[in-house]
């Protein structure tokens, strides 16, 4: 039986990823305001990670003068926190037009901060909930739903709330009881990147949301030609390259497939389809268009550019902690520069 508050928003989305979000605390500046701010600190992102990877440990490279950049913390959960402690600057800074068109970027990257909560849920953590939710851009009810209680009730008010976006998150609770936090983590993940699609969106962002959409399928093909899995449900529609072209790659068994796509959506070329080398590639590719557009120094591609080396800065900070008794040589492979 349907909840009455979701089968409303099924029957009819109204809302926009503006409203799952934080009300600004200020009015925001000038756009040309920001964007030099934001110039200045883009200049003082990490450009090159041979001094990480080779030299001193990456704490004490994030504690030495020669960094400039956004993290403070230097702890594998601290820099996350500063990760988000930087997009509630750059969403401070906007005005409200700008977080209207932003917003759907932002929620995006807000999916790891509902799916973190919930894993603490269910794993009876709810007291760590507050950490992740206190630099939180999501809105109070969704901090709500996700700051206490019973793991289940939050996936019913996660899908409600989102519901409200598209009709597509329905049966989120369904599908945790069913098969799992994974399968939930997936299905929120991969509804909202088709979901955002049916969004107005700038063409900057309308282009990340495909790219990002062909990677995962692009890893999802490769995955399960490596496990020989046939599942007809991985695969994400909106991406360049058609979803029953996909289905009908994967039967041919040949992982040397997903290097041929990678040059067809990125332009890259790599040598063998080993794991980290397709990873690193397809995230390489969204790298070099988003700096591309980030070149425009009018345009808003500037911004998406910053908040994306943000988090690149961050996921590659994590490699380097997570594999500090690796060979240098297996982390240099999977930092994506």
């Amino acid at each position: 039986m349907r909840r009455p508050g979701c089968q409303r928003d099924v029957a009819s989305p109204t809302m926009l990823p503006r409203e799952l979000l934080a009300q600004g605390r200020t009015g925001g500046y000038p756009v040309e305001y920001l964007r030099s701010r934001v110039r200045g600190r883009r200049s003082r992102l990490i450009r090159d990670w041979k001094p990480l990877i080779y030299g001193a440990p990456p704490a004490e490279y994030l504690a030495s003068p020669q960094y400039q950049g956004f993290v403070r913390e230097r702890s594998l959960e601290g820099l996350w926190q500063s990760l988000q402690q930087e997009h509630q600057w750059v969403f401070s800074q906007l005005d409200e037009a700008m977080r209207r068109m932003l917003a759907p970027y932002f929620l995006y990257a807000e999916l790891r901060t509902i799916t973190s909560c919930l894993r603490m849920l269910q794993g009876e953590k709810a007291q760590e909930t507050a950490a992740v939710l206190a630099g939180s851009l999501l809105c109070d009810r969704l901090k709500g739903a996700l700051s206490g209680g019973d793991v289940a009730a939050a996936v019913a008010s996660v899908e409600d709330l989102f519901c409200g976006i598209s009709a597509a998150f329905h049966g989120m609770r369904e599908a945790y009881e069913a098969r799992g936090m994974r399968e939930l983590e997936q299905m929120l993940v991969g509804r909202y990147l088709e979901a955002v699609l049916e969004q107005p969106l700038h063409p900057v962002l309308r282009e990340l949301f495909v790219r990002i959409i062909d990677a995962r399928n692009i890893l999802s093909l490769y995955k399960s030609q490596r496990l020989a899995s046939r599942d007809v449900s991985v695969f994400l529609s909106g991406g360049t390259i058609p979803v029953e072209r996909l289905q009908g790659l994967r039967e041919r068994d040949d992982l040397f497939t997903a290097v041929g796509l990678i040059r067809q959506v990125t332009g890259i070329t790599i040598a063998e389809p080993e794991p980290t080398q397709v990873e690193v590639a397809l995230y390489r590719g969204i790298t070099r268009f988003l700096k591309q557009e980030g070149r425009d120094p009018l345009g808003v591609g500037l911004i998406v550019d910053y908040l994306w080396r943000c988090s690149l800065e961050v996921t590659n900070l994590s490699v380097l902690f997570a594999g500090k008794d690796l060979e240098r040589e297996a982390m240099d492979a999977e930092v994506v520069q």
